[in-house]
């Protein structure tokens, strides 16, 4: 056994699982893709308090110390969604499961909630349902609240309040050293690693807690509509026409389009309007295309709502992220809710009114060895993609980190990108994060 495994189990041994015990295999499973699930670490370290989480990455360091930063390899997860081997897992490492940190709870006055990185966005509906209220999260209950905020986050609520990390006040994250620290917008001593720590995904620490702006919210209308693949001409003039000026900042639409060797191929448009209001104007150049297959549109709560989107995200497959192709409008209005798109999108500043339309390619498969042939096929779609939008000057330059594949620069080259690198070795100047986490997508 290695040494800073002995030493994680003499340091935490109510919390360090070892490959054969039932939290090691119950947590491998519980990944969404079948390439997270093939990864085995050395151990599965669980831990139960922030303290615990600086324990872990105190004892890591040292070992890192010890052999040069990177020798010992760690992962941290949340929900664990991430599809690519790798990303949130580490063969012969120290895989840190952050799922025991899922509290949930409200402030006094119910202006703000206390998510845990560990809750699922499940978990967190499903609390504040019932009390009326809301904060934009993702729209499968099964999504890690820590994943989706620190890589931006798109909801059904961003015509309102831009994306989930633009409604983050409070980060509680453990540095490398083990230090534990609380970043806010305005604190002038962490302001930095706030600004970074909103859409820089695991590049400066172990995010352990997040403070959310809350705000009122009853039931939405929505559901799934599904239709022949005929009607694709139909189906472009109603997603065009749903990115227009006119946009409903209550409409949230995932426009999708594909095939299945055992569904056949359609269109599957998830429809939710954030309000009780029965077929909304916006809606009916979906639900007017004719023939239907299915038409789910009804009114619900949230829970329910992204409970059933989870039946589209079966967990155990072979999967792709980026070949199901889905299409997600981030229009003006979601742009004008987000400080963090205004700077991440490098060409606002020439075109601040154009509708960014976020491509996410899928695909899911059974037998392993099919991956090369089917990531060969999908990357080659995703450069041509990549090559004509730019030939047509259609391309933003952005890429949305929670949708991308590995290699992908999610990034980009410019101010941001040194801004971030610069924050990065004030907070991590052993590059801890950048060496010794290989899952993720790193600044260097």
């Amino acid at each position: 056994m290695d040494h800073h495994v002995s030493e994680l189990l003499r340091s935490l041994p109510s919390k360090v699982f070892l490959p054969g015990s039932q939290r090691y295999t119950e947590s491998l499973e519980s990944y969404f893709s079948a390439q997270e699930t093939l990864v085995k670490p050395a151990c599965i370290v669980c831990p139960g308090t922030t303290a615990d989480v600086a324990t872990t990455l105190s004892l890591l360091l040292q070992a890192n110390r010890l052999k040069g930063i990177g020798s010992v390899k760690f992962a941290v997860r949340s929900g664990g969604h991430a599809c690519f081997a790798g990303s949130a897992n580490v063969t012969d490492g120290v895989t840190i499961d952050l799922r025991d940190l899922s509290l949930i709870e409200l402030s006094q006055d119910s202006s703000q909630v206390f998510v845990g990185t560990g809750a699922s966005w499940g978990q967190v509906y499903r609390a504040l349902d019932p009390l009326g209220l809301a904060i934009p999260g993702g729209r499968h209950s099964q999504v890690g609240v820590g994943g989706l905020t620190l890589g931006g986050g798109l909801s059904h609520f961003s015509g309102h309040v831009g994306l989930v990390c633009d409604n983050v006040l409070e980060y509680e994250v453990v540095l490398a050293s083990g230090l534990i620290v609380r970043a806010t917008q305005n604190d002038p001593e962490y302001s930095d690693l706030f600004y970074a720590l909103r859409g820089g995904s695991n590049n400066f620490g172990i995010v352990t807690q997040f403070t959310f702006r809350t705000f009122d919210q009853g039931h939405l209308w929505g559901g799934i509509l599904i239709h022949p693949i005929e009607t694709h001409a139909q189906q472009l003039q109603a997603f065009y026409g749903f990115c227009a000026d006119s946009y409903d900042p209550n409409a949230s639409l995932i426009h999708s389009f594909g095939m299945s060797s055992e569904r056949g191929s359609g269109f599957v448009n998830s429809v939710v309007y954030t309000k009780p209001k029965q077929d909304p104007a916006v809606v009916k150049p979906f639900t007017e295309i004719q023939p239907i297959y299915q038409n789910t549109l009804r009114e619900l709560s949230l829970t329910t709502l992204t409970t059933e989107q989870d039946a589209f995200n079966e967990n155990g497959l072979w999967t792709l992220a980026n070949l199901f192709a889905t299409a997600k409008a981030i229009t003006p209005t979601i742009i004008a809710h987000s400080p963090f798109l205004q700077e991440a999108i490098p060409d606002l500043a020439t075109n601040s009114n154009k509708t960014v339309v976020v491509a996410q390619l899928t695909g899911t498969w059974k037998a392993s060895e099919d991956t090369a042939a089917v990531e060969t096929a999908a990357m080659k779609l995703i450069d041509g993609i990549d090559r004509e939008a730019r030939a047509a000057d259609m391309h933003t330059g952005y890429i949305y980190l929670n949708y991308a594949h590995v290699g992908q620069n999610v990034f980009g080259e410019g101010q941001r990108k040194e801004r971030l690198r610069e924050i990065s070795r004030k907070y991590d100047p052993g590059g801890v994060f950048q060496r010794a986490v290989p899952g993720g997508f790193k600044l260097f």
